[in-house]
């Protein structure tokens, strides 16, 4: 009994806290920490969001005192005050600091007793005039698949304004499932290890991830802008449903509501956002002004309106088939309310870019004939028969994926006439596909380029070349550029993250590509920078 208890209490960390006593009785907030670090998000002209969790607190009710300064050290004090906490929150704290300066780059800590929590570093946005504008932009990290090395080289980029997450924040998925093929031999057996459905399973892998020290160090540099796509909830979510709810198809994971409205509050608990959840009525889609540079407007394509995905079992699975049903209906991908919110946005002047942060591929992506660039002798993350049976589908050339905007062609249309009606300049940031993307997107094949898109890889999630054996490296890629022109660029095989600047001239995209994943040496190149004038979208993407 006595050897457990002890054995415990230095697995817990308590009895490190009772070490630092120095001979003094311990008081509970000897025993507080700060085990999942500091956190900031959406920035405003005076304002931001701060976060951070107490942990080791069992039942009571906490408050904690938080500062916000302009030095590091915290000698200059620009706003202060005190924050309340329970465990009907699971201990998470978020105040949003008002009265800040605006412009600014300041920092921020949280205390409760003599336990002060790490200094976090946050900007506000700025008013008037501004020369530049600079991002990270990432999605979908898999923490069972590989070590967050991306997150880590964006926490030591000190130029950035904000980090764009694009959501799949975390993956719901337990050990055995999609993405866990290495976790063991890494060293990140998903916690819990089954796939997760209530809400303690939901913030166990939250505190997992927020545990992990690259993605501290991020959200502990930078402020955090972010939405969620399917995988914070379930997967191929959508307005009603998921792939194991809905249409019928209920399974042990229990009602498609209870489950939605549980990862949502989960993720107003631990992510750095404003607001707090409200059931299915809850929406994330929100926008920020940077002066007269640019406005990004941040959209929800996965949970608020989309319709389920198109159901093509029933057609012969060749291309004029699968674009029948596809055209058949107005299929909704943002909802009309989210629809007419972008529209008003995309009315409002004053900036020379508006820049569409969103979750699926907004540019057409046809497959090309599969057949001869896979050599099935080699390992694929996709069995052999799922593999034959997917060339024998390319052969046509259709759409690749329609859990994404070409699913919903009629909801784009609309989309890309809006655009080219209200908007000016505007760019597009994606995520979701575990590629590295750029493409010219036109309105019912325009000649001019209506938008432009750019897509991050993911931080660790599997991509193309984890799925499709190429029969020589790079091979999907080739033949899928080929096959669709207004794609400009496809890198498969790299995990990192896109780096984006505005200026009142241009903006340039870099894709920080890194060498690997399954390792914590790792280096980073970039491996392609393309970029859009101002004034000249409809030109399309340039080499920069």
């Amino acid at each position: 009994m006595l050897r457990r208890s002890f054995v415990q209490l230095f697995a817990s960390g308590v009895l490190l806290a009772l070490l630092g006593t120095r001979g003094r009785a311990a008081s509970a907030s000897d025993l507080y920490e700060f085990r999942h670090g500091v956190a900031s998000g959406d920035p405003l002209k005076d304002a931001v969001i701060l976060w951070t969790r107490v942990s080791n607190a069992s039942g009571e009710s906490l408050k904690l005192n938080w500062q916000v300064a302009r030095d590091e050290a915290m000698s200059d004090i620009v706003a202060s005050g005190v924050a309340k906490t329970d465990a009907d929150r699971d201990y998470t704290v978020k105040v949003d600091a008002r009265g800040l300066p605006s412009d600014a780059l300041l920092y921020y800590r949280f205390a409760i007793g003599d336990n002060v929590s790490p200094v976090g570093r946050t900007r506000t946005l700025p008013a008037g005039s501004v020369d530049a504008a600079r991002f990270a932009v990432v999605s979908c990290s898999n923490h069972p698949y590989g070590f967050f090395n991306a997150y880590r080289d964006i926490a030591e980029h000190d130029d950035l304004d904000a980090v764009i997450h694009l959501g799949d924040y975390i993956y719901e998925y337990g050990l055995g499932e999609y993405g866990t093929e290495r976790a063991e031999a890494l060293g990140r057996i998903p916690d819990p290890p089954t796939e997760v459905v209530t809400l303690s399973d939901y913030r166990r892998r939250y505190a997992q991830y927020r545990s992990d020290p690259d993605l501290k160090a991020a959200h502990a540099a930078h402020p955090m802008i972010c939405v969620w796509d399917d995988h914070e909830l379930a997967n191929d979510a959508w307005r009603d449903g998921a792939e194991n709810h809905g249409n019928g198809k209920e399974t042990d994971e229990g009602p498609w509501e209870a489950r939605r409205d549980t990862a949502i509050r989960a993720w107003f608990e631990w992510q750095p956002v404003r607001g707090e959840p409200d059931g299915g009525r809850t929406r994330i889609y929100r926008d920020y002004r940077y002066g007269d540079l640019l406005r990004l407007i941040m959209l929800d394509t996965r949970i608020y309106g989309r319709d389920p995905q198109p159901d093509i079992s029933g057609t012969d699975f060749t291309r004029p088939s699968i674009l029948d049903v596809l055209n058949d209906g107005e299929r909704q991908m943002l909802g009309r309310k989210q629809q007419r919110w972008l529209r008003k946005r995309l009315k409002k002047r004053g900036t020379t870019w508006q820049v569409i942060g969103q979750q699926v591929l907004l540019t057409p992506l046809d497959s090309p004939d599969l057949e001869p660039l896979l050599d099935l002798t080699r390992p694929s993350l996709i069995p052999v028969e799922s593999l034959r049976q997917n060339i024998a589908l390319s052969k046509t050339n259709p759409p690749v994926l329609l859990d994404t905007w070409d699913g919903y062609p009629w909801a784009r249309r609309q989309l890309l006439k809006d655009i080219e009606r209200y908007g000016y300049n505007t760019v597009v940031l994606s995520g979701d596909l575990h590629t590295s993307i750029a493409g010219n997107v036109r309105l019912d094949g325009a000649s001019d380029v209506t938008t432009v898109e750019f897509m991050a890889t993911s931080v660790t999630s599997p991509g193309f070349a984890e799925y499709l054996p190429e029969a020589h490296p790079g091979a999907v890629a080739e033949a899928t550029l080929k096959q669709n022109p207004d794609l400009r660029y496809m890198e498969t095989d790299r995990r990192g993250w896109l780096h984006m600047t505005f200026t009142h001239k241009e903006c340039v995209g870099e894709w920080r590509l890194l060498d690997t994943i399954t390792d914590t040496d790792y280096t980073v190149s970039v491996d392609r920078r393309l970029s859009v004038a101002a004034g000249e979208v409809a030109a399309g993407l340039q080499e920069a």
